[in-house]
């Protein structure tokens, strides 16, 4: 909208040259410069997420964030040598001494001056060329010349004619020459008045910074884009072996395993299928003999980055022996904070009745009958179970088994069950609120969203900057910005807050969808 209303005062220059036209390019110039300032806000938050990624997983988004790094400084480098321009121009025009304070577009006294901009950028060429103007239109060029190379060679042909649209440099065509300005130094900066010259170069700006809004966000979109999808994830523990003898160290590695329950691997052991459930596969043997077992086979899955299978061998052992002490945990090997943890304790060959559990690390533990427990937990950190059996009148220790306490994972913002992209606009407006969902965790936690922002980036026209809703709904003025938009705008939900049942708030992701 801003840009459109530039280019109609530029047409009225033509016509006549009044005061109402000069104040008007100073307006157009500041809402530019205050649409400058919301995007740069925008990429801030973007190369915040970076941050937070990095700090996650720096292996993974590393070479991302190098990436975006480098957009961001070719872009501040751009923004900065307009602004050195825009100030080279004000000083010429006022006719300040060097280091004398630069004064804002509307304090410029003489605003209809058009031969100092003219003289500076276009020089006394026919063509303009060799001058100010060819200066600048050489840095925008190498700065999508930089911008590009930071993209893969697919992405390459995909932003290229996006760039070169936003920010062209070509002389204009033919048909479309007026008064005779044949080249883009002369179409742009010929005979206007300086505060029209500094509008357009602020305008420049902003392409400058809406280029690197859109070339940052695909960067971190990109970072799981060639990476295996799950939908679910649990907690895991895979040791050398489950029977050691008294004396002899216990190793077990602990990890976060994902998988899909929507998309089953194909599994062998020995050279045979096995069934494959919600994306885990089921193997089952019936144990004969005593001692070491082992087994192994062999998990193809999709690449999703080739499309092409990819093997995982793998290998286990185990042990088939007399029964033993147990202490497990009925849904996972871990204690969360804010949920009831059901756990089932027994030593085997022992009354329920003769079994003593004792617990540390801020957990309580209440006895359900059965050999049934539920674990309560209110500190992260470490929990340490002991077991101890009444046997022939004396009080004999079972071991201890150390958990981890965490609190609930952190959960995700969803609007209609979608995390973000293409959407309907009359889905959208009247999707009835911000959800936000536990994935993949076993207990039965929920969380409230209790505030967020929204905001609706239309194509050529100023972003809508709705008020905050305090609660998870939609208020009805995000949902008239919603059905007020067309196809193609930006609606972004960000600052999203929920509370969770350990009555912790959390900052959740943002969710960005593409109106259709």
């Amino acid at each position: 909208m801003i840009g459109m209303m530039y280019l109609v005062l530029t047409a009225l220059l033509a016509l006549n040259v009044s005061k109402e036209i000069i104040n008007a390019f100073v307006t157009v110039n500041e809402s530019l410069e205050a649409s400058n300032k919301n995007t740069t806000n925008r990429n801030e938050r973007v190369y915040a997420d970076f941050r937070k990624a990095l700090e996650n997983d720096p292996k993974k988004v590393g070479p991302f964030n190098e990436k975006a790094q480098k957009v961001r400084q070719y872009s501040a480098d751009m923004v900065k040598y307009i602004d050195n321009l825009k100030s080279e121009i004000t000083i010429k025009v006022e006719g300040l001494e060097a280091g004398a304070k630069v004064p804002e577009t509307k304090d410029i006294a003489r605003k209809d001056d058009y031969d100092v901009p003219t003289n500076m950028l276009c020089g006394d060429k026919a063509d303009g060329r060799g001058f100010k103007a060819t200066d600048l239109k050489k840095k925008i060029e190498e700065f999508k010349t930089n911008i590009i190379k930071t993209l893969s060679p697919e992405d390459q042909a995909n932003f290229k004619p996006r760039l070169d649209q936003v920010l062209n440099t070509l002389d204009p065509k033919p048909a479309d020459v007026r008064d005779n300005k044949t080249t883009w130094e002369m179409a742009n900066f010929y005979h206007n008045p300086v505060v029209a010259t500094i509008a357009l170069l602020t305008k420049f700006q902003a392409d400058v910074r809406n280029v690197e809004s859109e070339v940052v966000n695909h960067l971190y979109t990109s970072i799981d884009a060639g990476s295996f999808k799950f939908d679910n994830l649990e907690a895991r523990v895979i040791a050398p072996t489950s029977y050691v003898l008294n004396g002899q160290q216990y190793k077990a590695d602990i990890f976060l395993a994902a998988f899909s329950s929507t998309s089953n691997p194909t599994i062998t052991v020995g050279g045979s299928s096995i069934p494959v459930e919600n994306g885990m596969g089921k193997y089952t043997v019936t144990a004969s003999g005593v001692g070491e077992k082992k087994w192994g086979g062999v998990l193809r899955v999709k690449d999703p980055a080739t499309n092409e299978d990819k093997d995982y061998p793998f290998e286990a052992t185990y042990i088939t022996a007399p029964p033993a002490s147990i202490v497990s945990a009925d849904k996972m090997n871990v204690l969360y904070i804010g949920v009831p943890n059901p756990m089932s304790i027994s030593v085997p060959g022992i009354p329920d009745n003769n079994v003593t559990v004792s617990v540390s690390g801020g957990v309580s533990l209440a006895k359900n009958g059965n050999s049934k427990y539920t674990a309560t937990a209110s500190t992260q950190g470490k929990a340490t179970f002991s077991v101890s059996a009444k046997m022939d009148g004396k009080s004999v220790s079972m071991g201890s088994v150390e958990y981890r306490v965490k609190r609930i994972p952190d959960p995700v913002a969803s609007v209609m069950n979608s995390k973000g992209g293409p959407i309907s606009k009359g889905a959208l407006a009247a999707a009835p609120s911000v959800n936000a969902i536990l994935e993949g965790f076993d207990f039965d936690a929920k969380f409230r969203v209790t505030k967020f922002d929204m905001m609706v980036i239309r194509k050529g026209k100023d972003p809508i900057m709705c008020k905050p809703s305090g609660a998870n709904t939609l208020t009805g003025e995000m949902k008239s910005a919603i059905s007020g938009s067309g196809a193609g705008s930006k609606v972004i939900f960000e600052n999203i807050k929920a509370q969770g049942p350990d009555g912790t708030t959390r900052s959740l992701g943002s969710l960005t969808y593409t109106l259709q």
